[in-house]
């Protein structure tokens, strides 16, 4: 059977680090697809996140934060692999930035855009913090005349506020074509994927600037019975000293870090979880599992 041609697009969301693109990609979609810290950089890999209306297919794609001031040294490296794969295939580009706040960061995303001579929405993300919206009129009106952005949305993604303008908006831009995912579809990522970034959201949330980027999670064992799920999760660093910090003092931060992850993957897979969680310092092989 033939799927009934609907607005449909690839939206690249681009912007620095912490600007809100997960938040705004698991509000649109309506359940978490991307993991949120307060960790810059939490988004690694992109994340299609897919909105389903009677009228459109919106695939969101969620990318790593794009630049640090640091980065942007070394010029077009700064665009990592991920966020220039997401502009190679999108069909429109959300540029978010947060209201009254503009950075250099935000200038070399702007500036790389203009030179590939591609156009695309300014969203600008945390009005909530201004009662008083006169006070964001101005940077709306400063940031919106230039010839990149087709359109100016000011939203809240923490609060859901103003993003049914900014679906409506996105629509007009947007070709009709056939959707290519079923309507059942939320995110071209598996359980799998989505477990393991649960708990590497949970460790982060804790560890914050004691955890190392080059922490990784991955699935020892999945074992699907009839009213539960058995999951035995890998947590593999590079140092032993890492390693104890995850685990923490008596085992303690790894139970809680365990017990939290549970909850939302019961929620996740619809089922009780039996979770186990190890800890690997890859260098040396060694492990400790609680």
């Amino acid at each position: 059977m033939t799927k009934e041609n609907k607005k449909t697009g690839y939206v690249a969301v681009l912007g620095r680090p912490n600007v809100g693109k997960s938040t705004l990609v698991n509000s649109l979609v309506g359940e978490k697809i991307s993991i949120v810290t307060s960790k810059p950089q939490t988004t690694q890999i992109n994340v299609l996140g897919i909105v389903h209306n009677k009228e459109s297919q919106i695939i969101f794609v969620d990318t790593p934060g794009l630049v640090s001031e640091k980065q942007m040294k070394f010029n077009s490296k700064a665009l990592n692999r991920e966020a220039v794969n997401a502009l190679s295939q999108a069909d429109l580009v959300l540029m978010m930035v947060e209201a009254n706040v503009w950075k250099k960061t935000d200038d070399y995303i702007f500036n790389h855009l203009k030179e590939m001579s591609m156009q695309g929405i300014l969203v600008v993300n945390k009005v909530d913090r201004y009662k008083d919206k006169n006070k964001i009129l101005d940077f709306l009106k400063d940031r919106s005349e230039n010839d990149v952005f087709i359109d100016t949305v000011p939203i809240s993604a923490l609060y859901e506020k103003n993003l049914i303008r900014l679906i409506e908006v996105i629509e007009r831009h947007l070709p009709i074509k056939s959707p290519e995912f079923d309507k059942d579809t939320v995110t071209d990522k598996d359980t799998f994927f989505r477990i393991t970034e649960i708990l590497r959201e949970r460790l982060m949330h804790h560890l914050r600037d004691e955890l190392p980027y080059s922490l990784d999670c991955s699935i020892d064992n999945f074992e699907d019975k009839e009213k539960i799920v058995m999951i035995d999760l890998l947590i593999k660093t590079k140092k032993d000293a890492h390693k104890k910090i995850i685990i923490g003092k008596g085992g303690g931060l790894l139970k809680q870090v365990g017990t939290e992850a549970r909850k939302e993957i019961e929620t996740l897979v619809g089922k009780k979880v039996f979770l186990t969680t190890q800890v690997r310092s890859i260098k040396r092989g060694k492990n400790r599992a609680l």
